[in-house]
């Protein structure tokens, strides 16, 4: 069996491990079975007995379900795993059940079992461990965890499990308590055969080098199937699921998803199913800016691991609140003060902090230990919080393609260079009044270029100092940093902040590599709206009217943002809608109106060829 091959796997442990009735042991089998007919208690010991140690065919399900109907449908119900997991065995068992209603309530009951995808497992799963349909998921699971772990070790692969005890299950649950308060390691822990168990499953399988890409006509096909499904959230996730090991996704496709979902929990679900699959992790900075809140984060680094989920190439600007007495967060903290001193220590640390396991503050007077960058040296307990910054000209792109690989697991990056990465940074991460400088050149630029060739002058020297950033603001007559009623900081105070913001290198100049954090803002700006109205496109047509009047419900001709808020969600679309209002509001009253909104027609999808919404196109260099 192929290391990557999960299903080649269980199928053949299955085969070898359970009891395969032979033809002369098939008749009596079904003879013992006939002489309970009108025995319901004696039937179902004897199908619990059949399901958790035979194979059989669809041929000997077919025949125990037809020689007692009055137990049929808890027959096909309690032995569906125990037949082969092709899709055509599934339909064909599908077609024994008389009617419709007992094919849904039989549906219900072996859902986790229907869910699952051996192919594709990373998930969280919710059993009822006295179904013996989720008591086969446990098992499969359990097994799947054992097979994978002993490929990390042939592969000499790092450990980045939860504990270090090399298993792919996480914050596993047995009626309410963590397994592991009793257990190192699941794999010392006999699944009981009742009672819920709840754990989440991290695959160690990547995308090959070259994994053929889905394209984007299919992916857009694929989301507009799924905006006009009137099935509810978690149903379209559970088909997205079940066909997810089909194909490979990029960064774009993913953060594209995420914009048809509105809860937290179903981000985080699509964002899990899909997160191994994705090809260009160099570019995951694109969907995880739409995960604002650092709570979210935590959520995805608790389910995935720290150290799955490391933004290996694009850490700038990345928070971490480190528990060390867990393997995965202590590797985690290692690889942050790893990659500081591979850059620009200290520097690019900072709001660091260190609780001690007795509760008191480490107020760190020396800075983080540089000996930290040696996973062996970290201390084993306590809480260890701290950001991420430097300027581009410090990058060290080169071990940061190393960790991805070491510890990501990641394939294929020996042909990755700097200039193919898509440099993002979300609109939440920089200072309000960053924003606000951004929104000024937008509707009076081009490109984020050329307001700072017009600062530092034609013949400039390549840097902007301070002085000559508050002189080029005045001579654009920018009125953004005006100090109002209410406002506590002078324009000064504010012009100040924003330079200190840009000039990540701390050396009192700004260049026109570090300037370029507004490129990439003023990419996730476009990118944002792009994505709005590719949406609009598809749900209304080519005609921007009827969207607005789709939008404008009351039909007052203007919206506020509150209303415009509730509108955009009303008509199905859970991506960044403030950043659009911004763009359209271009009188700073408030409101928007129609011909405002007509502003949009420029970013509509481009006709004559397949338009992403999340291309590089936008990007700024």
């Amino acid at each position: 069996v192929e290391e990557t091959d999960n299903a080649g796997f269980l199928n053949s442990y299955l085969q070898e491990m359970r009891f395969q009735p032979g033809f002369k042991k098939v008749i009596p089998l079904f003879a013992s079975w006939s002489e309970l007919d009108g025995d319901e208690i004696g039937q179902s010991v004897y199908i619990d007995a059949l399901s958790k140690d035979f194979n059989l065919s669809l041929g000997h399900l077919q025949i125990l379900a037809q020689s007692s109907k009055k137990m049929a449908c808890h027959t096909i119900t309690r032995l569906q795993h125990c037949v082969p997991g092709d899709d055509a065995t599934e339909y064909l068992s599908s077609l024994m059940f008389d009617t419709l209603e007992e094919l849904v309530r039989a549906q219900r009951q072996m859902k986790n079992l229907l869910d699952f995808n051996v192919v594709n497992p990373t998930g969280n799963y919710r059993l009822e461990l006295s179904n013996c349909s989720d008591y086969a998921v446990g098992e499969r699971l359990l097994l799947l965890d054992r097979w994978e772990a002993a490929v990390d070790r042939k592969l000499e692969r790092q450990d980045i499990s939860q504990l270090g005890n090399g298993t792919h299950l996480r914050n596993p649950i047995f009626q309410g308590r963590s397994v592991h308060a009793q257990y190192h390691s699941v794999a010392e822990w006999k699944l009981p055969e009742h009672g819920e168990f709840q754990v989440d499953f991290v695959s160690n399988q990547r995308p090959p080098k070259g994994a053929d890409v889905l394209s984007d006509e299919l992916w857009e096909s694929l989301m507009m199937d799924m905006f006009a499904s009137k099935c509810p959230p978690e149903d379209r996730i559970a088909a997205l699921r079940a066909i997810s090991h089909n194909f490979w996704i990029t960064s774009a496709h993913m953060r594209s998803l995420i914009g048809y979902f509105q809860t937290e929990q179903q981000r985080a679900d699509v964002l899990i199913i899909f997160y191994m699959r994705i090809v260009d992790v160099h570019n995951a900075k694109m969907f995880r800016v739409r995960f604002e809140s650092k709570d979210e984060v935590r959520r995805l680094q608790d389910r995935l691991g720290y150290a799955s989920f490391f933004p290996f190439f694009q850490p700038e600007n990345a928070s971490f609140e480190l528990d060390l007495s867990k393997n995965d967060q202590r590797l985690c903290a290692s690889m942050f003060v790893n990659l500081a001193v591979k850059e620009k220590f200290p520097h690019n640390i900072h709001d660091y902090s260190y609780m001690r396991p007795d509760g008191t503050l480490d107020p760190m007077p020396l800075g983080v230990p540089k000996s930290w960058a040696n996973f062996d040296t970290i201390p084993k307990e306590g809480v260890f919080s701290a950001t991420y910054n430097t300027a581009p000209e410090y990058r060290n792109f080169s071990h940061r393609k190393d960790i991805a690989s070491q510890y990501g697991f990641v394939n294929g990056l020996e042909d990755v260079v700097a200039d193919e990465v898509q440099w993002w940074t979300g609109l939440t991460e920089p200072p309000e009044d960053v924003i606000n400088l951004l929104e000024f050149f937008i509707s009076r630029y081009d490109n984020i270029s050329q307001p700072f060739i017009d600062i530092d002058g034609v013949d400039g020297n390549g840097v902007i100092t301070i002085r000559e950033f508050v002189e080029g603001l005045d001579n654009m007559k920018c009125t953004k940093f005006k100090q109002t009623k209410g406002q506590t900081r002078t324009k000064e105070q504010r012009i100040d902040a924003v330079f200190r913001y840009m000039d990540q290198g701390s050396e009192g100049s700004i260049s026109l590599e570090e300037w370029n954090v507004l490129g990439q803002l003023w990419s996730e700006f476009r990118c944002s709206i792009k994505e709005f109205v590719h949406f609009l496109v598809l749900a209304f047509g080519d005609d921007l009217l009827d969207a607005w009047e789709a939008l404008d419900a009351d039909g007052s001709g203007e919206m506020d943002i509150e209303e415009w808020e509730q509108a955009v969600q009303s008509i199905g679309y859970f991506g960044p809608a403030s950043v659009v209002f911004a763009l359209l509001d271009s009188s700073d009253d408030g409101n928007i109106s129609f011909e405002e909104f007509e502003v949009l027609e420029k970013y509509k999808p481009s006709k004559n060829k397949g338009d992403d919404p999340s291309s590089a196109d936008d990007q700024v260099a």
